[in-house]
């Protein structure tokens, strides 16, 4: 007798691989059409003049998106593993009503608070620079990634820890040997997740930067897009600096693949 429960007929088989292949294919339709248009008349050479355009400089920009995504990512890696600890596995006086508040923070839209974030920005002193949006990025980012951390944290088993503290384990010393290591899967996943999110923000470059030096991709794409609807040459141009922008952001996603099925399986498993 067969434990695995019933399985699928052919029929069935042929049903979700045509569902599972007509939505690939509407995800699809946008990248396809986006390369196609980027090699029309001129092929590679729209490419070429992307990367060679005066008005700005495609490698500064990327170089420029890169910083902002990496440190942002590491900054809500560092907050939300103690947050997710202290939340998880601590006791102290109002601890649920802070996380409940924190997770309100999931509620807000940054356009709702744009006004007091650029008047906070002018104080510190940070408009006009990476700074200015890295910041923003952490505060924004990380009570969504805190909320799947703690649920990570709260499947770790208390007796880890209870043995580390007979052992004479500090509280900070048992987040370093204990949680930190368990917590590598989900870590991963939500760095990664954190990356994808800050390279894809498009208000907060705008509300902060101001100097051509400091553009992000989101910014950048402003550039070819002001003579887009004169010539076909000008839309090839444009859908040629869309690949190129976006390029850099896919290729981490992609080879990230394993760390967020990682993740992803290890919640599961835990949950």
């Amino acid at each position: 007798m067969n434990s695995n429960g019933p399985k699928m007929n052919i029929q069935q088989k042929v049903l979700i691989y045509v569902v599972l292949t007509a939505l690939a294919l509407i995800w699809m339709y946008p990248i396809i059409v986006a390369l196609t248009k980027s090699f029309t008349l001129e092929g590679f050479n729209n490419y070429k003049y992307v990367l060679t355009y005066e008005k700005i400089n495609y490698f500064q920009v990327i170089f420029n998106s890169m910083i902002i995504a990496i440190l942002t990512s590491l900054g809500v890696a560092v907050i939300v593993t103690l947050a997710g600890y202290a939340f998880s596995k601590m006791q102290f006086r109002g601890k649920n009503i802070i996380f409940i508040l924190i997770l309100v923070c999931l509620a807000l839209p940054v356009a709702a608070v744009t006004m007091p974030i650029f008047f906070t920005l002018v104080k510190l002193k940070c408009i006009d620079t990476l700074l200015g949006v890295i910041i923003p990025l952490i505060a924004f980012n990380a009570p969504q990634i805190l909320l799947i951390v703690k649920n990570y944290f709260d499947g770790i088993p208390n007796e880890l820890l209870e043995s580390a503290k007979i052992d004479g384990s500090s509280s900070f010393h048992t987040y370093r040997i204990i949680m930190l290591p368990l917590a590598k899967p989900i870590l991963a996943s939500t760095m990664v997740l954190t990356f994808v999110y800050s390279w894809n923000d498009y208000l907060l470059p705008l509300l902060v930067i101001r100097s051509e030096v400091n553009y992000t991709v989101t910014l950048a794409a402003q550039f070819f897009m002001a003579s887009t609807y004169q010539s076909p040459l000008d839309v090839a141009h444009l859908y040629a600096a869309m690949i190129l922008l976006t390029l850099p952001s896919v290729i981490v996603y992609l080879c990230s693949q394993k760390y967020l099925q990682a993740g992803i399986t290890a919640g599961a498993v835990k949950g």
